[in-house]
C-alpha cells in the first residue's frame, strides 16, 4: 500500500535518492507531529499551529513542503501553507545571516590558515596539506575535491578528459592538471581545467600516489575510508573538517 508522500514521489521521476528519503523521513515526522495516518484531509491552520512548535526554522520549512506537495496531489487548498512558508523563510534567512556575521567575527586570518598548511607539509600529511591546499588557494566546494589522484596520463585522459570523475594529474616539471568534471553547478558550467605549477603540492601528490598504491590497489582517492575506498558524497563535510584549522 502507497502512502501520501509515494503518491507524490512517482510523479517526480526527476527527484534523486538523497531527495526520496527525505521526503519521506519528513513525511513521516509530520505524521508524529500530528498524530494521524494522513495529512491530505488536516485543516491548514492545525498543521501550521504544530509545525510552529518546532525550533529549527529549515525544519519548518520543510515540513511545510510536505504537507503542500500532499494537498496539491489531492487537488486541495494549501495557499495558507504557502503563505506561511514564505514567512519562515525569510526568518530562516535573518538568522543565517546572524549567524554568518557571528561567524565572520571568530574566522581564523589568511596567516594562520597558511601556518596550519606549512605544519601539514613539514609533518608530511599529505591528505591534509592536498585538502587544505586546494580550500585556500581555490575556494573549492568539498565535492570538487572527491577526486582521483594520479601520475598516469592514460588514467587521467581515460577517467578525467575523457570520463566523467574529479582527476588531479602530476605532470612533468611539477605541472598539474585539476579536471572537474562533478561539482555543484556542472550543469551550468560543464566541465573545468585548472593548470597549476607548485612544487610542493607536486611533490606531496607524488608521495601521497606512492602511499596508496603501496597500501591499496586501484585508484588513488584523496577522500578515501581506512580501507581505501571512495567515501560517499553524503560523507564530504563531515570528512574535511577532520583536516581543516579547527574542523573549519
Amino acid at each position: 500500500m502507497t502512502t501520501e508522500i509515494d503518491d507524490v514521489i512517482n510523479k517526480k521521476p526527476h527527484l534523486s535518492e538523497n531527495s526520496k528519503r527525505s521526503y519521506s523521513t519528513a513525511y513521516k515526522k509530520l505524521l508524529e507531529l500530528l498524530a494521524v495516518d494522513t495529512i491530505c484531509d488536516i485543516d491548514n491552520s492545525e498543521i501550521i499551529d504544530e509545525i510552529n512548535t518546532i525550533d529549527n526554522y529549515g525544519s519548518q520549512s520543510l515540513l511545510l513542503t510536505i504537507a503542500m506537495m500532499i494537498k496539491a496531489d489531492k487537488e486541495q487548498d494549501y495557499r495558507a501553507l504557502l503563505k506561511h512558508r514564505q514567512f519562515v523563510r525569510i526568518e530562516l534567512r535573518e538568522k543565517k545571516w546572524v549567524a554568518k556575521e557571528e561567524k565572520l567575527e571568530q574566522l581564523p586570518s589568511v596567516k594562520l590558515l597558511t601556518k596550519h598548511l606549512n605544519q601539514q607539509y613539514a609533518q608530511d600529511n599529505y591528505r591534509s596539506y592536498i585538502i587544505n591546499f586546494l580550500l585556500i588557494n581555490f575556494n573549492v566546494r568539498n565535492l570538487d575535491m572527491n577526486l582521483i589522484v594520479t601520475d598516469d596520463i592514460r588514467q587521467y585522459k581515460l577517467l578525467g578528459k575523457s570520463g566523467d570523475d574529479n582527476v588531479l594529474f602530476v605532470g612533468k616539471n611539477n605541472s598539474l592538471y585539476y579536471h572537474r568534471n562533478k561539482y555543484k553547478t556542472k550543469n551550468t558550467y560543464g566541465e573545468k581545467l585548472l593548470k597549476i605549477s607548485n612544487a610542493k603540492l607536486s611533490r606531496v601528490l607524488k608521495d601521497y600516489i606512492a602511499q596508496q598504491k603501496f597500501f591499496y590497489a586501484g585508484p588513488a582517492y584523496l577522500m578515501a575510508k581506512d580501507d581505501g575506498t571512495r567515501i560517499s558524497d553524503e560523507s564530504m563535510s563531515h570528512y574535511i573538517e577532520k583536516y581543516t584549522y579547527q574542523g573549519l
